[in-house]
């Protein structure tokens, strides 16, 4: 009997498996095909959407991470119906039952994914305020036009910028690849989150390229690379060689600005030639930056929309040749 269980849950997982990739996989083209539709190359447009997605097999552990606990007591209704009614019609009560049983719960999960990973709003004050900012239909800007976007509009609270990136991250002995946002001094403070541990930077931290040396760690990080340690506030790691010191923890539950991506810390954007080995901050053509905008109150996205493309006729102006083409939307992160 635990061989034949072994068997049939060894079918019934990988039915599942094969239904989960099927659905995350139509949501990954739609992403692509969206970004083609917005004008962006095919190659970028399948970057984009692969590292919007994140890591896939991570996404399917965390399903059947859960799967396995909703199924045990499932399994356990399930058996015992099955035997009253195999009791009166055992062949056809069984295939029913098995049938049923894995169509309902493969829906079941998969609905459960996407509604967690792409109906459910970000876990940030505020969400129904906060877009993406895309210039030409494309979600990539340059640094230099961030600043001015950040500096002369007028219908935002804020907006900041962010890259994703991976890095080596060293401590000690130990070397291991990360994932990691290389964001805006005022990142935070944009998405108008509070750190669970010590503080996040500012700002008022960035004074020129290199200038921030410090890192914010995601609450999972924390937890499963520094066992929780509350003294790790002011302890030294290093990012592809260089040294950074620990400034704080981000909240439990927020992944950044991405659902489909949750990031092992985050570090300053100016800082990039030190994580990246090179910068392109001062180049204006150099667009692979996302911006995320905190929409003023009583502001309403055409009136944001027109307010950013006001800053773009500026930046036409001020950079021929550089900015000519500048439009900017917005859209959801």
């Amino acid at each position: 009997m635990a061989g034949f269980t072994r068997i049939a849950n060894l079918f019934r997982r990988s039915r599942i498996d094969r239904e989960i990739e099927a659905e995350l996989q139509s949501h990954l083209e739609m992403r692509i095909e969206a970004n083609i539709a917005a004008g962006m190359p095919r190659e970028e447009a399948r970057r984009d959407a692969l590292v919007r997605f994140g890591n896939r097999t991570s996404t399917r552990d965390r399903v059947a991470a859960a799967d396995a606990a909703l199924s045990l007591d499932s399994f356990v209704r399930d058996l015992r119906h099955a035997a009253r009614q195999l009791l009166h019609s055992p062949g056809f009560a069984l295939t029913a039952i098995v049938t049923l049983a894995v169509a309902i719960g493969a829906n079941a999960i998969v609905f459960s994914v996407l509604n967690a990973l792409v109906l459910r709003p970000l876990n940030l004050p505020g969400p129904q305020r906060l877009f993406t900012i895309q210039y030409q239909g494309t979600p990539f800007n340059s640094y230099p036009d961030y600043r001015d976007l950040r500096d002369r509009s007028r219908a935002f609270d804020g907006i900041a910028a962010y890259i994703v990136n991976n890095a080596g991250l060293h401590m000690g002995d130990r070397a291991e690849r990360i994932w990691i946002y290389e964001a805006s001094g005022n990142y935070f403070d944009v998405l108008g989150v509070k750190p669970y541990l010590g503080r996040f930077f500012h700002a008022s931290d960035d004074r020129g390229p290199d200038s921030n040396p410090y890192v914010v760690l995601s609450y999972a990080c924390w937890q499963n690379r520094f066992q929780g340690d509350a003294g790790v506030i002011g302890r030294e790691i290093e990012l592809n060689r260089h040294s950074f010191t620990i400034l704080g923890v981000a909240p439990g539950g927020m992944r950044g600005t991405e659902l489909f991506y949750s990031p092992d810390l985050w570090a300053p954007m100016v800082d990039q030639k030190q994580i990246e080995g090179t910068s392109v901050l001062e180049d204006r053509t150099a667009r692979g930056i996302w911006l995320v905008g905190r929409v003023k109150d009583g502001i309403t996205v055409p009136q944001a929309t027109a307010d950013l493309n006001a800053v773009a006729n500026y930046m036409k102006k001020t950079y021929p040749g550089q900015d000519e083409g500048a439009i900017f939307s917005l859209t959801r992160p």
